[in-house]
């Protein structure tokens, strides 16, 4: 029995071509998981697929990874251009975890570094029904890191362009300040102000001096001061009540009618006015005594004639008055022709 086993296994012999066909199908294949190794792919491993429609990716590219909170869960399979969708483009994600995705989670695009590098981070939602394979996330997309840092440095670089610019005009300042006729301003300035310092010594010492020579004056002014505020005080009694007293008079002059007593008054002031008006007018006996100037002169006339005849009756009394103690005896006494012309005058003059 023996002898005939070993003479079929000899007969069984591999051939040599079979064993390198069979090597570089191993080879193939363990550089295959190799390389989806190094590529994030899982050989043995049955992913989730899920989708993003985008109108711009700034850069995504396939086997991005996919994160949670910073952790790796999958990564992009592929990108492609969606015919009819004005440019849009679809990203296909592989997730490898064992994840829940709730129905309104968002897989945002955004920067992993400073070197544009780009990630799909998937922000998870708060919905109770949990995406399926296939199903197609919420997109959006996250500014990168470069327009993040340039919106940062954007209010730097305004405030540097602003204190440039300051800096701009106070050097052209500068520039006119220091010109020849700035600098002789200047001094010039510089003199006007020593001169007022000057000035203000001088004067602080003539005040100086005149304290001191009015120091028995002032101090004079400042006992009297101190005189009256202790007059003050001793008499406070007697000030209360002149404050009282000025308060009831300026309360009984609030309680009195003022506005009718100045009623009344402007209209006795009319009066008198419509009573000048009159008089100025030469109505009335006194306005035609005053306006009327040859009554005055016949009035004066009048009385310069009534002087002449009480004079003459003081002179001559027995012209016009006759007595006698023994009897009574009549006796005619002439006048003279001057004293009968002024006798008619002063009786025309008295008729008129």
């Amino acid at each position: 029995m023996r002898p005939k086993l070993q003479t079929k296994i000899k007969h069984v012999k591999i051939r040599k071509e079979t064993k390198i066909g069979i090597l570089l199908l191993v080879a193939v294949a363990v550089a295959y998981a190799g390389v989806s190794y190094l590529k994030g792919i899982h050989v043995f491993a049955k992913p989730t697929i899920y989708y993003g429609v985008y109108d711009k990716i700034n850069g995504l590219n396939a086997s991005n990874p996919v994160v949670v909170n910073g952790y790796k869960v999958g990564q992009v399979k592929s990108i492609e251009l969606i015919e009819g969708r004005g440019g849009q483009l679809l990203v296909t994600m592989m997730i490898y975890e064992d994840i829940s995705l709730p129905k309104d989670s968002r897989a945002v695009l955004r920067s992993s570094d400073l070197l544009g590098s780009m990630q799909v981070q998937l922000q998870l939602g708060k919905s109770k029904v949990y995406a399926m394979s296939g199903d197609t996330l919420t997109p959006d997309i996250e500014g990168d890191l470069v327009d993040e840092v340039n919106e940062q440095i954007r209010p730097i670089k305004i405030k540097a362009e602003s204190l440039i610019s300051s800096v701009d005009s106070v050097i052209k300042v500068v520039e006119v300040i220091l010109n020849a006729q700035s600098q002789n301003n200047i001094i010039e300035s510089f003199s006007g102000i020593n001169n007022a310092i000057a000035s203000l010594e001088r004067t602080a010492f003539q005040i100086d001096t005149i304290v001191r020579e009015e120091r028995d004056r002032v101090s004079a002014i400042f006992e009297n001061v101190q005189s009256l505020s202790r007059v003050m005080n001793n008499n406070t009694e007697e000030l209360e009540n002149i404050i009282k007293n000025f308060s009831a008079l300026s309360d009984t002059l609030a309680k009195a009618d003022i506005a009718s007593t100045i009623t009344n008054a402007n209209e006795a002031m009319e009066e008198v006015q419509t009573i000048v008006t009159k008089i100025n007018n030469g109505e009335g006996t006194l306005g035609m005594l005053i306006n009327d100037e040859e009554l005055y002169r016949k009035l004066e006339k009048a009385t310069e004639n009534m002087d002449h005849l009480v004079e003459d009756i003081r002179v001559n009394p027995n012209r016009y008055i006759h007595f006698s103690v023994f009897g009574r005896k009549n006796k005619n006494v002439e006048l003279t022709q001057k004293e009968l012309q002024e006798l008619r005058e002063y009786v025309n003059s008295t008729e008129e």
